[in-house]
């Protein structure tokens, strides 16, 4: 893919030169997330007053949208569990209808490394951080991720290190829909989304320190609870699938397990 000189930040040109330790390859192959070496994230600085979430899709590609039967709106899921992570002290914008995202166009290439979804974020991201904001890039797209290890059916999701991009595969995430439940692939969607944003908030020690024994190091910014969101395995479209079937049985809206949660509060204060 082409890209153009970058609008955001000046650090994209030394990004290229390392994509392979910044990639994160969400979906059960032990991709660490983008360890952004240690220390508290930014966004978690008081003076950042207001976190904005800019969603992009491809045409045809465009997240699930509107209200879901007992549950509220789709990105209900989504704009929860990041307030919670904030503790409710920052403003947050979370698009939610069609209306509030762009449509990049087709995008030919159906096998995506970091390098292209770089240049792609490059090319369209219309929000950069600037005093008091901090803000994080979603692109939902078609086709699958691919690594040095090549194409990667089973990804869902990338957070790419710590640049704030995030893309998501419309194809490994439809391959998850079940007739008996027609609204499992939205909250596959949905705890897929949560997942990416909270690496690149900072969980799991990716930026926001842990306070206990959760982080599972073998699989980088991982929990060891097999019930939270942040588990490697929820990653995966089959073990996501199951993840989501959980949130639906039991209603529990809040993904993050009670380790997750206290690292966050032990920055922000709790609520």
């Amino acid at each position: 893919m082409r890209s153009r000189l970058s609008r955001w930040h000046w650090h994209w040109l030394s990004l290229a030169v390392s994509l392979a330790l910044l990639a994160a390859a969400c979906g059960g192959t032990g991709g660490d997330d983008g360890d952004d070496g240690g220390g508290i994230d930014p966004v978690f600085d008081s003076a950042i007053t207001r976190v904005v979430i800019e969603i992009d899709h491809e045409t045809g590609q465009e997240p699930y949208t509107g209200p879901v039967l007992g549950f509220g709106d789709t990105f209900d899921l989504t704009a929860e569990n990041v307030d919670r992570l904030f503790s409710g002290k920052k403003m947050l914008t979370v698009p939610r209808t069609a209306a509030e995202m762009e449509d990049v166009g087709a995008v030919a290439d159906e096998e995506l490394t970091s390098a292209d979804l770089l240049a792609l974020a490059e090319a369209h991201r219309g929000r950069k951080d600037e005093a008091g904001t901090k803000t994080y890039y979603v692109l939902f797209i078609s086709g699958h991720f691919a690594d040095a290890d090549g194409v990667q059916p089973s990804v869902l999701g990338v957070s790419l290190g710590n640049t704030g991009v995030i893309a998501m595969f419309k194809d490994v995430i439809r391959s998850t829909s079940a007739a008996t439940l027609p609204n499992l692939v939205r909250f596959v969607e949905q705890s897929t989304l949560v997942h990416e944003l909270a690496h690149s908030i900072g969980l799991v020690d990716n930026g926001l320190p842990a306070t206990s024994a959760h982080v599972d190091t073998p699989h980088g910014a991982h929990c060891t609870n097999d019930k939270c969101v942040m588990y490697y395995l929820n990653e995966g479209a089959t073990d996501a699938a199951m993840f989501a079937r959980q949130v639906i049985t039991t209603g529990n809206r809040i993904l993050f397990d009670a380790s997750c949660l206290a690292d966050a509060d032990a920055v922000t204060g709790g609520r």
